[in-house]
């Protein structure tokens, strides 16, 4: 069973992004004294940095919005997911590895926790793909990894998404 990018979703994001984007380009340009003659060298650079980073964020999901790969995909042997960077760095999860399955609020968004065993197995994978500041904290005092899963830019919501993977894996495990 295989999920794919919600196109409509991805372009109203990258729209939100193109307006924030634009907000801080006239930031920028009032802050090197291009509407006043005042010049607020702080406030410009943050602007400018801030304005840089969510160029490449933008030119990113431009880039990936004609992705044809699935983003999440259920087999009978597990999970393969690429809808957040440590799920995507595991790559395929083993349903017997998997311990629980929990959802969870983040800020704004509900996302489905993985709780994984045999981190001794996942931990070298996931290292050799993501930094050390991406990985801190996924692995609990039980030597289980928490891997999060996200529904949103998928055509469905995180507790729908929740139902299908549990009946999947009570149906083929």
């Amino acid at each position: 069973m295989e999920f794919y990018k919600n196109k409509k979703k991805s372009a109203q994001l990258i729209i939100i992004c193109l307006g924030i984007f634009i907000s801080l380009v006239v930031v920028f340009l009032y802050c090197i004294g291009l509407f006043t003659g005042d010049i607020s060298t702080k406030l410009a650079g943050i602007s400018a940095v801030l304005a840089l980073i969510l160029i490449i964020v933008i030119v990113r999901m431009l880039l990936s919005l004609n992705q044809s790969a699935p983003l999440l995909t259920l087999s009978k042997e597990g999970i393969t997911s690429a809808v957040t960077a440590v799920s995507k760095a595991a790559g395929l999860i083993y349903w017997q590895d998997i311990q629980d399955i929990t959802i969870t609020k983040s800020g704004w968004d509900t996302l489905i926790l993985l709780h994984v065993g045999r981190a001794t197995y996942y931990m070298p994978i996931i290292e050799k793909k993501l930094s050390a500041m991406a990985i801190t904290g996924i692995q609990d005092s039980t030597d289980t990894l928490q891997i999060f899963l996200t529904a949103s830019e998928l055509d469905m919501d995180a507790k729908e998404l929740l139902r299908i993977i549990q009946d999947y894996r009570n149906k083929h495990v």
